[in-house]
């Protein structure tokens, strides 16, 4: 595996230096660009619209998180043209997405099982919002 991913990482440098990767610029139609354009907008009104109609804080946070990655998808993908460049540039981004998927879901983790060991942790419940008032007051 290592020594599959070692070729690509010299393939693609070798082909940087030698001047045939990037010379010829890519060049998408404006249909394209509004239309990811478009999407973007899209996705924009679905983030304000779940704050507006108050889903419980757990799910909203879920949802903020799934269109805020689709978003920057979108965004790698046609506006800087991940999606025609070299594979390896590709590889190196999932895998960064991944780590950070990794560090939502342990964080996702902690926040959404406060309270359940000391409910006067708890941020999401209606019984940890009282316990923490009564304790604020002593």
């Amino acid at each position: 595996m290592f020594e599959k991913l070692r070729n690509i990482v010299l393939k693609s440098g070798s082909t940087a230096q030698a001047g045939h990767h990037g010379s010829e610029p890519h060049v998408l139609p404006l249909k394209t660009y509004f239309a990811v354009f478009g999407a973007l907008l899209l996705l924009t009104i679905l983030t304000v619209v779940v704050s507006v109609i108050g889903l419980p804080q757990p799910t909203a946070i879920i949802v903020a998180m799934v269109v805020a990655a689709i978003k920057a998808t979108l965004v790698v993908l046609w506006f800087m043209h991940l999606k025609y460049d070299d594979r390896f540039y590709s590889l190196i981004f999932i895998i960064s997405i991944l780590f950070l998927a990794l560090f939502f879901i342990f964080t996702s983790l902690d926040v959404f099982t406060r309270g359940q060991v000391n409910p006067e942790e708890s941020s999401f419940s209606q019984d940890g919002l009282l316990l923490r008032q009564e304790f604020m007051k002593k």
